[in-house]
């Protein structure tokens, strides 16, 4: 009886310790998505920067160019706020989601998540945050165009008012 209890309290221990176990090559990588994408998100606050200041630009066009049913500068304005809109709702989605990586790292490397939970989070995450990246960078070319059109409103319409 008394080895049993010896065999028991060694098994339980042995499994509260490998509970504990990190796999420091996962935790190096999850950490390393994290500061990388961070380094990303000051990009993304300067684009969102850029295309709010677009927006702006394009609600103070002249009333003039706003009431000309004919030049689509209505289509355009409507494409202009939802570039806003979708840039600021991705980038503030895209904070939540690497918040919520980082405190899986954290959870993980205190021993509070298993490595196949934290495993999961850091492919689930991950692939959630390139997306998101992916999607920001058509956003921007979106605001490219539309700012390009913008340009070509603008020069048409100065050259019928002059």
């Amino acid at each position: 009886m008394k080895h049993l209890f010896s065999t028991f309290f060694f098994a339980l221990l042995l499994s509260l310790v490998s509970c504990k176990k990190t796999d420091q090559n996962l935790l190096t990588q999850m950490n390393d998505t994290v500061s990388a994408m961070h380094t990303r998100t000051e990009e993304f606050d300067l684009n969102t920067q850029g295309i709010v200041n677009f927006a702006n630009l394009v609600d103070a066009a002249p009333e003039a160019l706003k009431s000309d049913t004919t030049s689509g500068f209505a289509q355009l304005h409507e494409k202009v706020t939802a570039i806003k809109i979708k840039q600021e709702g991705t980038v503030s989605e895209f904070k939540e989601l690497l918040a919520e990586l980082q405190r899986s790292a954290e959870e993980y490397a205190a021993g509070k998540i298993t490595t196949d939970q934290a495993r999961s989070q850091q492919e689930t995450l991950n692939g959630r945050l390139t997306a998101i990246e992916a999607l920001l960078k058509h956003v921007g070319e979106l605001n490219d165009e539309a700012q390009t059109e913008y340009g070509k409103l603008m020069a048409e319409f100065r050259s019928k008012t002059e």
